[in-house]
């Protein structure tokens, strides 16, 4: 099945294999260097729309992904447009809110705010030229993590004349607007609603919370503390422990941020606040935070933190590593000993531990930050790492048994959204090649090169089934994305492959989906596209496969979904703060923290 389409008279062809995303207006085909967005109901406002932005010729800002032709079907009917492809290496405004994407890319605040002022210049260029943002959020800006370039997106959404940005995020809205119900009847967005916005998107990534998240006994919701004026500056909230202090900005852009989200004033913010910002910072020396230089001491290390969660009584929640870095990631081992991946600077070292504590510690190699790992066993308890470098085909398999790893293999895979394909489980490496989903492992006794052998036990669609592996069995599963929709299955230790019965809710597209395993489930976390909102929304199956049960999250909990859900288990009596990842071990559960590993022992 694919799409002919038509791009000044010239024919195409668009497969499923071209996909790059499907989002709630349509779905994004790669064309060469160029990309297509294909709309799911083309409509006559969006062609009219359409014909009048590429009518107008603006000289826009260079980092705005703009529309450059329109798209037909065979019938001359307007379906969709052209426009540059983002770069693969490029990351969603949205990482920027995690602590976590922060250590594991190495970034600083002084890296970070030279990109606020070219989204600064963007957005003021863009007013100067009467075309306003509207749906301003943080999943339509992206930027090279070691850069200051940014790429704006769905500018074909933007507000501009008579033509209205028919969409909005509610975390981004501004609070004068609340009471619209369909934005796409008239214009109401204006530039001083996009300076609201950007001042949201700031405070998200520099301080990693929502102007008003945190806790307020009175106004619960984010949208009733909007509404009251009751932001994460005021004295009456319970600031959230994992969020960086506010005084990590400067007085004078405090004090605009107090004015906008307390008071509910309204205007551009001024761009020396952030070059005078960019200008006055210092670093901790002992915690490598970046704060103005007129503070007296360091906001995180220099006053007293606000109190984290505190375990249950009896729990025993213990340190079982710390490091000066960041870990990467953490594999338990069939014998419950643990494999940990660790940065330290351009240094990635591989540690082994057990629930005592380390073991023995060996450096792999150096490179830039973005690595994935995978780790599997033999019978006969010999270990191996597969390496797979950012944004690359090729799986490294290493032999870590002996105390200098040593080169197995160098295998290829598919990609998937710029991706490498591949997932382990505590047997086997799973790949994809040649259309096939290949379970492997290294002949047992064997560590010379070709020892690594292979069986196809699935099939796979071009660059559209991703895998993920159970840590539990050697059962993988995974989707198959077929333009808009979304096939998932799981392939058991059995060999057997069973479909999983996702139920998408009416009128909805899934724009992003993993799987996750906990000892009994196999759980999918999908984030949808629903009249203008982003839920996760998770269901889950047991292992043949059979629908248990599903729940909605809000548009903010994609990465609670992810990384908390085994916390559902009711043998784990402690809480989990925002970034930590959790691990069942035999004994209890590991909680991954960036710089250190806990442990918590299973109820006697």
């Amino acid at each position: 099945m694919a799409h002919t389409i038509y791009i000044q008279n010239q024919r195409y062809q668009l497969d499923a294999a071209d996909l790059i995303q499907s989002g709630g207006e349509g779905m994004v085909f790669g064309l060469g260097h160029t990309a297509v967005k294909l709309y799911h109901q083309p409509t006559a406002a969006q062609a009219d729309k359409l014909r009048h932005w590429l009518a107008q010729r603006w000289p826009l800002p260079p980092d705005v992904l703009a529309p450059c032709a329109p798209v037909h079907d065979k019938k001359g009917q307007l379906i969709g447009l052209q426009m540059p492809r983002l770069p693969a290496a490029a990351q969603p405004l949205k990482q920027l809110g995690q602590p976590t994407f922060w250590q594991q890319q190495a970034l600083s605040t002084r890296q970070i705010v030279p990109l606020f002022q070219r989204l600064h210049q963007t957005l003021n260029r863009l007013h100067q030229l009467q075309i306003v943002v509207g749906d301003l959020n943080e999943t339509n800006i992206f930027f090279i993590p070691q850069g200051s370039q940014s790429f704006w997106i769905d500018a074909d959404s933007y507000q501009f004349g008579p033509f209205a940005c028919p969409v909005a995020m509610p975390a981004f809205l501004d609070p004068t607007l609340y009471h619209v119900t369909n934005f796409g009847t008239r214009p109401y967005f204006t530039a001083l609603t996009d300076w609201y916005a950007f001042a949201v998107l700031l405070v998200k990534s520099l301080l990693q919370v929502h102007p008003y998240g945190g806790v307020h006994r009175q106004h619960k919701s984010l949208q009733a503390r909007a509404a009251a004026g009751v932001s994460i500056l005021d004295s009456s909230v319970i600031y959230p422990p994992h969020a960086r202090p506010p005084e990590t900005l400067s007085d004078d852009l405090l004090h605009y941020l107090h004015h906008t989200f307390d008071k509910g004033e309204r205007r551009p913010l001024p761009a020396q606040l952030l070059q005078q910002y960019a200008q006055n910072l210092r670093t901790c020396p002992h915690c490598g935070l970046d704060f103005p230089a007129n503070r007296r001491g360091c906001p995180a290390c220099s006053h007293p933190a606000p109190a984290p969660a505190v375990p249950a009584s009896g729990t025993r929640l213990r340190t079982l590593l710390q490091v000066d870095g960041f870990i990467e990631a953490v594999f338990v081992q069939p014998n419950g000993r643990l494999l940990v991946i660790t940065r330290h600077g351009d240094q990635v070292r591989l540690v082994r531990a057990g629930i005592g504590g380390k073991l023995s510690e060996v450096v792999l190699f150096n490179s830039v930050p973005g690595y994935r790992f995978g780790a599997f066993t033999q019978a006969d308890g010999h270990d191996f790492l597969v390496v797979n470098p950012p944004h690359q085909p090729q799986l490294l398999l290493l032999d870590i048994h002996a105390s200098q790893p040593q080169q197995v293999t160098l295998l290829e895979t598919a990609m998937f959204q710029n991706t490498a394909v591949f997932a382990t489980t505590p047997n086997y490496l799973y790949r994809i090649s040649g259309g096939w989903i290949m379970r492997g492992t290294v002949r047992q006794g064997a560590v010379k090169r070709g020892s690594y052998l292979e069986d196809p036990i699935g099939t796979a669609h071009q660059a559209q089934t991703q895998l993920f592996g159970s840590p539990f069995s050697n059962s993988v599963a995974g989707f198959h994305r077929v333009f808009a929709e979304h096939q998932f299955f799981v392939l058991g230790a059995d060999g057997l492959e069973r479909p999983l019965p996702f139920v998408r809710p009416p009128q909805s597209h899934i724009t992003q989906a993993t799987l996750t395993f906990t000892p009994q489930h196999i759980a999918i976390v999908a984030r949808l596209a629903n009249n203008g909102r982003s839920p996760t929304h998770v269901q889950t199956f047991n292992h043949q496969g059979q629908w248990q049960q599903s729940w909605e999250l809000g548009e903010d909990e994609w990465e609670t979904a992810v990384n908390h859900l085994p916390y559902g288990q009711p043998s784990l009596p402690h809480q989990p703060e925002a970034g930590d990842r959790l691990h069942f071990h035999p004994a209890g559960w590991l909680i991954q923290q960036p710089k250190q590993l806990m442990f918590l022992p299973a109820r006697p």
